[in-house]
């Protein structure tokens, strides 16, 4: 392998330190919502945590549905094809939409049940069906929003959704303190109030987006006509891959509804320590997401440039090592930082030590993890090869990380420490589908 591209990665860096920014507000703005509820107790924070786990099933299938188009806009933008961008942007909106209207009326109607599937505790149940109605109404802002980002990113402009999610979190923070513990006339709402700030905040940063987008004459700046006026071969296109992709974010996401299931079947404390462990989980992974979704975004590209497959093969590699380093990184840093993390909490002392050694397991797994997210997102997707990129998503995560939970669960009847140890042998389980596929090239695939 060659010495790594200096230059390329520079280039890399510029684009994906936006990406990061956004990614740790739009954490930031979870966390916040997990320190403010954690003030009133253990029950609290596994409500919102599992009543979440439904809002990311939600999240990772609008997501699907804007990556899908994203990987036709990025290599549109390869050839500076506006008006085709345009038309898949609009694909994307009706689809994600039609997903969020879906979810919505879940979250309204059948909040028990969904509640229920995770937990027969009686006050978790009563907490989350709260949470789950109020903050219904945020999940079409949120599909339209994660849309239209990632149209913006495609065409390489990553600071304007790093500005909205900022605004999200800013208005997140106000709104969550003022609705949870009644200040300024306003009643104490406690987790419904949680839910209440969130959906006024993805509202702002909704209303952010569209208003810099018509009003500065961005270049995804769009009539009626040319969102909506695409093809039935467009249409066709979009579904043969983007369904795919919607398809493998679904399935990941219930696949970590399962593995919070089997945390459930420990008890709450161990809902709660997970519920912790995850957020911190996602701290760790969005500086690994920035550079997958950035890496997407120059891959696509630079196939729908015309780039020589061998330099585009050699552009993944150089991505790959600078990856690895980072996650080597910053997995020491949360390593050593992770007994500070729980003077934000007000839980029990095992709760306390139970996080802290799952965070540096975590810490520990880091570079792996670093290393299959971008594979799968940055490169495989990217580069049009969907289906190899869910065939190897779901075979480490339902073949070998799902079950390996369950039996440790339910059979070995293990503390929760030892049930995410065995959960993580499916990040290991990833690198033997990654490589061969990698080293191939044969994820390389124009699709315009």
């Amino acid at each position: 392998m060659k010495k790594i591209d200096n230059k390329f990665i520079k280039a890399l860096v510029i684009l994906a330190i936006p990406i990061i920014l956004q990614n740790l507000i739009t954490a930031s703005l979870n966390l916040l919502d997990n320190i403010m509820i954690g003030h009133l107790g253990v029950s609290e924070i596994a409500s919102i945590g599992l009543a979440n786990q439904y809002y990311l099933i939600f999240f990772m299938t609008v997501t699907g549905c804007a990556f899908g188009s994203g990987i036709f806009m990025s290599q549109f933008w390869g050839r500076r094809d506006i008006k085709s961008i345009k038309k898949y942007l609009g694909i994307a909106i009706i689809s994600s939409v039609s997903f969020s209207i879906l979810f919505a009326l879940g979250a309204v109607i059948y909040p028990e049940y969904i509640i229920k599937i995770f937990t027969d505790d009686v006050r978790v149940i009563t907490l989350g069906v709260g949470y789950l109605r109020y903050v219904s109404l945020s999940y079409i802002f949120t599909a339209l929003s994660v849309t239209i980002q990632t149209c913006l990113r495609s065409t390489g402009q990553t600071s304007l959704p790093m500005k909205g999610s900022l605004i999200g979190l800013i208005s997140n923070g106000v709104l969550n303190y003022i609705f949870i513990f009644g200040k300024l006339g306003v009643p104490a709402m406690g987790v419904s109030g949680a839910a209440i700030g969130t959906t006024f905040s993805r509202l702002f940063e909704l209303t952010y987006l569209i208003y810099m987008i018509y009003s500065k004459d961005n270049i995804i700046k769009s009539t009626f006509k040319e969102m909506f006026g695409f093809s039935s071969f467009m249409l066709k296109s979009y579904i043969r891959k983007a369904s795919p992709v919607i398809a493998n974010d679904f399935l990941w996401i219930l696949g970590m509804t399962f593995y919070s299931k089997a945390y459930a079947l420990l008890g709450t404390e161990a809902i709660a320590t997970m519920q912790i462990a995850l957020i911190m989980n996602n701290l760790f992974l969005i500086c690994g997401q920035g550079i997958a979704i950035a890496a997407a975004i120059m891959i696509g590209n630079n196939i729908g440039e015309g780039k020589a497959f061998l330099e585009i093969k050699k552009d993944a590699y150089n991505i790959s090592i600078f990856t690895i380093v980072i996650g080597i990184v910053i997995g020491i840093a949360f390593f050593i930082v992770a007994p500070y993390v729980m003077l934000l909490f007000n839980v029990t002392q095992s709760v306390k030590e139970d996080v802290i050694f799952i965070i540096r397991t975590m810490s520990v797994v880091l570079p792996l993890r670093f290393f299959g997210v971008l594979q799968i997102i940055g490169t495989f997707r990217s580069g049009g090869d969907v289906l190899y990129a869910i065939y190897t998503e779901m075979m480490s995560l339902w073949v070998v990380g799902i079950p390996l939970a369950f039996f440790s669960a339910l059979y070995l009847k293990v503390d929760i420490r030892i049930v995410y140890m065995f959960v993580c042998i499916e990040d290991v389980a990833k690198i033997f589908f990654i490589i061969p596929r990698l080293k191939s090239g044969k994820w390389i695939k124009v699709i315009i």
